[in-house]
């Protein structure tokens, strides 16, 4: 048998095939690179928010917070935001803290700029106060925030919204606290202290308020810090009293305390004397109902201590029926003081000194004496008459003399008189 020789061409085409076979081979071994790879790029994000989302018709304010991230996977190159505001509103400038990391113009462009944020970095909050004007209740207005930094892999959430809702104004005044209650002694003093808050969502114009003396009180001037007082006749609705001016208050302010009162007069255990005070101011208010705060006082029960200081007029230390009591003033009586006794509480009683010489305290239970200063040419004397167990004269000064203690019971009354001298008195 004849072996022929293999086909060249065979051999070749054999050859061929092993060598691709291999070549696909190692070519599956091989990752496949994805069609049209993704790029590394940043991706800002930036949500805005306002508060409050509601303004009173007449203008307010409210402040606009801006958050802002990187969520891409590169840093952004410088930030840039861009502001736009409703028109006729506007930034405040002052009043707020702007993080370091920021720098911001809100008068001109209104724009703030930030350093480049790594992938994932958050920028520190900016909050933003702006000011909006008068408008309508019920329309909205739209705060918008814009922030760029270079190419992105998504632009649709560089623009932040917030919305803002104008509903209608209010203004109401009140008093904090709207009623109080003392118990006083004829002759005490009256103290009552109040504010006035503005508890709507407008400003106030200015605050007036007025208050009438009532019958049973003497009243006073008054002063009070952020208040400017007058007091006399016809300030208060056309009778004697006060009337205090307030500059306009915000939403929600309240004034400085307003201190006022008097001297309680009535006499009579059980009276009440009540003391009102109106406020008003030059806007409409929602309700007048709670302008007026009431400070009622109840006279109560005590004991008096009264008494004369009598002039002995024909100098024979003898309180004679034509003999009169003593003036007041700079050559006469200066001063009469019941003050309590050592170790007991409260204070004594507010006197009373009449043209005649006479003179009256109204006090509670306990024990007490008098005091009296008189000036040259009156001097005190030693008489059966008189209630002094000591006194001193000085020639050309102030006299001083004082009753012994004597105690009290609530409805008692006593009396303690002194007697003196005078070198241009004479009588009988």
């Amino acid at each position: 048998m004849s072996v022929k020789p293999r086909s060249t061409r065979q051999h070749l085409l054999r050859n061929g095939l092993a060598v691709g076979a291999l070549a696909a081979l190692g070519t599956g071994l091989l990752p496949a690179a994805p069609a049209g790879a993704a790029l590394a790029r940043a991706d800002l994000v930036v949500t805005t928010s306002v508060d409050p989302v509601e303004v009173p018709a007449s203008g307010g304010s409210a402040t606009l917070t801006l958050d802002l991230r990187n969520s891409g996977t590169k840093a952004s190159r410088d930030v840039t935001v861009a502001f736009t505001l409703p028109a006729g509103a506007w930034f405040f400038t002052d009043g707020f803290v702007i993080p370091p990391s920021w720098h911001c113009d809100l008068l001109g462009t209104a724009t703030c700029t930030h350093a480049p944020l790594a992938a994932g970095e958050v920028a520190d909050a900016l909050n933003i106060p702006f000011g909006l004007p008068a408008g309508t209740a019920g329309d909205t207005l739209t705060v918008s925030a814009t922030v760029s930094a270079g190419a992105e892999s998504s632009l649709a959430n560089n623009t932040g919204q917030a919305t803002v809702r104008y509903i209608p104004s209010t203004m109401d005044l009140e008093f904090v606290p709207a009623a109080t209650s003392q118990q006083l002694l004829p002759n005490e003093y009256v103290n009552v202290s109040a504010s006035v808050r503005n508890t709507g969502n407008s400003p106030s114009g200015e605050v007036i308020v007025t208050i009438p003396v009532p019958a049973g009180m003497q009243g006073f001037e008054t002063s009070s810090e952020g208040w400017d007082c007058t007091f006399g006749d016809g300030v208060a609705d056309g009778q004697t009293g006060s009337r205090c001016l307030h500059r306009p208050l915000r939403p929600g302010e309240t004034s400085e305390q307003l201190y006022y009162g008097g001297m309680l007069t009535a006499t009579n255990a059980g009276d009440v004397v009540t003391m009102e005070a109106t406020a008003a101011t030059t806007s409409p208010e929602t309700t007048l109902e709670n302008n007026t705060a009431r400070h009622t006082v109840t006279v109560e029960q005590g004991a008096i201590i009264r008494g004369t200081v009598w002039v002995d007029g024909n100098n024979n230390r003898v309180w004679d029926s034509c003999e009169v009591g003593a003036p007041v003033g700079s050559d006469g009586i200066s001063r009469i003081d019941v003050v309590t006794a050592p170790g007991q509480s409260g204070s004594g009683g507010l006197t009373t000194i009449n043209p005649d010489g006479t003179f009256t305290a109204y006090v509670r239970s306990g024990t007490y004496r008098v005091q009296f200063h008189v000036h040259d040419p009156h001097d005190f004397i030693d008489s059966a008459d008189s209630d002094l167990i000591y006194y001193w004269n000085e020639t050309g000064g102030a006299n001083y003399g004082h009753t012994d203690w004597v105690t009290v019971a609530t409805g008692d009354e006593v009396t303690l008189d002194a007697g003196v001298r005078s070198r241009w008195i004479e009588t009988c």
